[in-house]
């Protein structure tokens, strides 16, 4: 009762770390102002708002997200949510950008491991809790450094188009999770799922692939589990022998998800032949196979090097003990015997997210790319941490490979046992805790950028947010003077770390000067000298 009492508090403790270090990002939003394909690809709906209301906006919206399919990109999900731009309502509203993304990701990412862990895997709920809330805080606050950041975050036609689709598509795993292991399916629940499989076919290529994917792997588990169970039974138990049909089997509840997963990748093949796709980008960058290779050397890169910082190691270490223990209840139910298999199926789904932008631009230098794939990328490499740990634990049982030894009139393996599982694994906890905190408190101060909360702090605090925000609502008294056609704007005197994206030029004819002078109904707009 005990440890449930304590592992219950943790819990609390860890979400209420999460809340404090969330509500700086909250706020620094108020002082956030749109820029760029803000004003270039939700002009339409704004015109469509300004001149028929919010019902008039909303249509137009979904038109623009088909004119976009035909004419620009196929992400046709991602176009309709891009269009529609808090901003075109109110600019002031440009931070319910920031909070719905935030909200998205919190709510995908709770309820993914909510049905992962607790209902598929049979974790105790106040351990599965404080699992999710250390990744988390890794995710937000531990995302790299810069355009990541404010791309990810911040910056409404970034971070819509991924981050949001992203925690979307955690939600619609999840709840194919819940459908896979329910004992009675509501007649809800494969619409709903199959609608949202088909809208997350056109998000972000990096998104869909990923889920195209899993729903592949979905479609071949459910014709092996349905071979399986048809055949006769002779047949059966000579099926039984293959490890392939045994996992598809096991997890035949998937079974009921076929059609969720069949619209998710005719989605998918919507997106990837939709004319708009020549338009933009007549000729791919680099061939398959070469996307492919380089796709697989950056994601060792930044697995084994770019995202290790000090923070992230210490969290993952921190991350160890609850993962070891997790593995106990799991093994009653599932076992650990391919960590190859899945330490390679994670490390290619996570190549796979990024071979779309390499393949199509070349690189994965934009910081809404880099952000969703540090997301993806880490979510995996902890699931394959904690596979090795109840692989380790269960298969190579190293407690017993030392269990002829003896110290301080204990076996190493009890010791072992602790560590994890017993009174030591407090000990663990708390030092590990106390070695990030003092860590954290040393080097925020010559490093205020470390956390993405600190860097909010250093915006709000240090007065660039407000005066950035002043500066923009100075602007825009200006672009709203219908008095005026030709406007010259002062250049922003501040760029916040978090908040700056981009800002028109002195050249007239930049399409980010025409955007904005689109947007305002004016012959130009420039930055005076």
């Amino acid at each position: 009762m005990k440890r449930n009492i304590r592992l219950k508090a943790l819990r609390v403790i860890l979400f209420l770390v999460n809340v404090i270090t969330v509500l700086p990002i909250l706020v620094v939003a108020f002082f956030n102002v749109p820029s760029a394909d803000d004003f270039s690809m939700a002009f339409e709906v704004h015109e469509a708002y300004s001149s028929g209301g919010i019902f008039a906006a909303l249509i137009k919206a979904v038109y623009m997200g088909i004119w976009y399919y035909f004419n620009w990109t196929g992400v046709y999900f991602s176009n309709t949510l891009t269009a529609l731009a808090p901003s075109v309502f109110d600019e002031h509203l440009y931070f319910l950008g920031t909070w719905g993304v935030l909200f998205m990701f919190s709510l995908g990412l709770w309820y993914f491991f909510k049905q992962l862990f607790v209902v598929t895997l049979r974790v105790e709920k106040h351990l599965a809790g404080c699992i999710t809330s250390i990744m988390f805080f890794l995710l937000v606050q531990c995302m790299p450094v810069g355009t990541s950041r404010v791309e990810g975050f911040f910056w409404y036609s970034g971070a819509v188009n991924y981050l949001f689709m992203f925690g979307f598509a955690l939600l619609w795993l999840g709840l194919i999770l819940k459908l896979a292991g329910a004992e009675i399916v509501k007649g809800y629940m494969v619409p709903v799922l199959s609608v949202m499989g088909f809208l997350l076919g056109g998000a972000n290529y990096m998104t869909s692939l990923s889920l195209g994917i899993i729903s592949v792997c979905i479609l071949i588990m459910t014709i092996i589990s349905n071979v399986f169970q048809n055949a006769p039974l002779e047949k059966q138990i000579e099926y039984r022998k293959q490890e392939i049909v045994k996992t598809a089997d096991r997890f035949s509840g998937l079974g009921r998800a076929y059609i969720p997963a069949i619209c998710m990748l005719i989605g998918l093949l919507l997106a990837v032949i939709a004319p708009g796709n020549r338009v933009r980008s007549a000729t791919p960058a680099f061939n398959p196979i070469k996307a492919v290779l380089m796709a697989i050397y950056y994601t060792m890169d930044a697995m084994l090097g770019k995202w290790m910082t000090w923070p992230v190691i210490i969290l993952l270490v921190f991350l160890i003990p609850f993962l070891w223990k997790a593995t106990g209840r799991i093994k009653r139910f599932y076992g650990f015997e391919h960590p190859a298999i899945f330490t390679a199926f994670c490390f290619l789904l996570t190549a796979a997210s990024i071979t779309p932008p390499i393949y199509a631009t070349g690189n994965i230098d934009a910081g809404r790319i880099q952000a969703l794939f540090f997301m993806q990328g880490m979510i995996l490499l902890i699931l394959i941490i904690g596979y090795m740990c109840g692989w380790i634990r269960y298969v190579i049982k190293p407690a017993k490979l030392i269990d002829g030894d003896v110290l301080a009139k204990r076996k190493p393996k009890d010791l072992l046992e602790d560590a994890f599982l017993g009174q030591h694994a407090t000990k663990v906890v708390f030092a590990v805790s106390a070695a990030f905190i003092a860590g954290s408190l040393l080097a925020v101060k010559p490093d205020p950028d470390l956390y993405t909360a600190t860097t909010a702090m250093v915006d709000i605090f240090s007065g660039e947010a407000a005066r950035y925000r002043s500066e923009f609502d100075s602007r825009l008294e200006m672009l709203k003077d219908s008095g005026t056609e030709a406007v010259e704007l002062t250049p922003y005197s501040v760029h916040p770390q978090l908040l700056f994206f981009s800002d028109i030029t002195k050249n007239e004819n930049d399409w980010l000067n025409k955007a904005m002078a689109e947007y305002y109904h004016k012959d130009k707009v420039i930055i005076k000298d």
